[in-house]
């Protein structure tokens, strides 16, 4: 299971990618939501891996596109921006400070649990690649919200790593690295005989 220093350690990388987010998510810039409410760190980043937690737990379809449906608010939200009453799925108060911890600690340990169960998620594979997924995803709906692609991939990125860092995982990348291709280097002239050598005068 999951220590508290663990729990603390990746709620404190996940705080520091999304804060990036609140440049792109501000009000008058596209996907933003209403004025900042405030910034308390790694409580922040506590609720923000909440939502890759939860996207982990969706196995079905139908748990997954609601999962989705709800990032920008719980984001929104994470990051203490107002979020209209109307939109997503996901309303309702949202766990913060050592609340928020908690439950990052109590969703990893369901998650192990699950992982326990037969015909479940393979360990570490199939989970890895389950986490890709959530990590994509999670990207997607990043770039929905009006953050640039690089911006959003990287910060997906982090998450995805905090969030495996709770089961001593480093996510290993979602495919092989196509290798560099070859340049051709243009072929030296053949070096001139030497003529007084072959021929001495």
């Amino acid at each position: 299971m999951p220590t508290d220093y663990a729990c603390q350690h990746a709620a404190e990388r996940a705080a520091e990618s999304v804060d990036l987010l609140r440049a792109f998510l501000r009000p008058g810039r596209p996907g933003g939501g209403g004025a900042a409410v405030g910034f308390d760190d790694w409580p922040m980043g506590a609720s923000a891996l909440l939502v890759i937690l939860s996207g982990l737990q969706a196995d079905t379809p139908g748990e997954l596109t609601q999962w989705h449906a709800g990032i920008g608010d719980r984001i929104r939200e994470a990051l203490g921006l107002h979020v209209p009453g109307a939109d997503g799925h996901w309303r309702g108060r949202q766990p913060r400070g050592w609340e928020a911890l908690a439950a990052v600690q109590h969703k990893a340990r369901e998650l192990l649990t699950d992982l326990a169960e037969p015909g479940r998620l393979g360990w570490p594979g199939e989970f890895s690649r389950h986490l890709h997924l959530v990590e994509d995803a999670f990207a997607g709906a990043l770039r929905r919200m009006g953050v640039p692609e690089e911006s959003s991939v990287r910060c997906a990125a982090e998450m995805s790593e905090a969030a495996a860092s709770l089961f001593g995982l480093r996510p290993s990348p979602p495919r092989s690295a196509t290798p560099a291709p070859v340049v051709p280097t243009a072929a030296e002239p053949p070096a001139r005989p030497d003529w007084n050598a072959v021929f001495p005068l």
